[in-house]
C-alpha cells in the first residue's frame, strides 16, 4: 500500500479508469462524451486510455518507496 496526496493505492493503476484519481461518473458535465475528469491533473480523459508517462513516473516513484509511505506531489506555478 502506498500513499500518494492523501489517496490509497494498493497496486499501480494499469488504465485511468483504474486510478483512485480519476472520476468517470463527472461525464454528466458533458453529455455525449465518454470523459472523465482526472483531479489530479485537472483534466479530462478516456477512462480505458494507459496512464500518461507522468503518472507513470510518479506510480513508479511511488511504489519503489517503502510500504506505507507516503508521496506529496505538489504544483509549481512559476
Amino acid at each position: 500500500m502506498t500513499i500518494i496526496n492523501e489517496t490509497i493505492f494498493y497496486d499501480k493503476p494499469g488504465s485511468c479508469g483504474t486510478c483512485p484519481f480519476f472520476y468517470n461518473g463527472s461525464t454528466h458535465l458533458r453529455p455525449g462524451e465518454v470523459k472523465g475528469h482526472c483531479r489530479m491533473f485537472d483534466e479530462m480523459h478516456k477512462s480505458y486510455i494507459n496512464p500518461p508517462k507522468r503518472c507513470q513516473k510518479i506510480f513508479n516513484k511511488a511504489f519503489r518507496m517503502p510500504d506505507g509511505s507516503e508521496l506529496v506531489i505538489t504544483i509549481n506555478n512559476e
